[in-house]
């Protein structure tokens, strides 16, 4: 959870990045790290922040 909270502060596209984390921890696929993520408080306020700061694009 803190490599999406550093990537949403950086403002990266997250999604776009989120292949990297899958194979950094040698998943597969993406959907195999996914089973893994769970949001935390901190991570949705963060990104629910950029979302409304950029007008809805996260």
């Amino acid at each position: 959870m803190a490599r999406l909270s550093l990537w949403h502060q950086q403002r990266a596209n997250v999604q776009a990045l989120l292949p990297l984390l899958a194979t950094y921890l040698g998943h597969a696929s993406y959907s195999d790290t996914a089973y893994y993520l769970t949001g935390s408080a901190d991570l949705l306020a963060i990104a629910a922040e950029r979302a409304f700061l950029d007008g809805g694009a996260a």
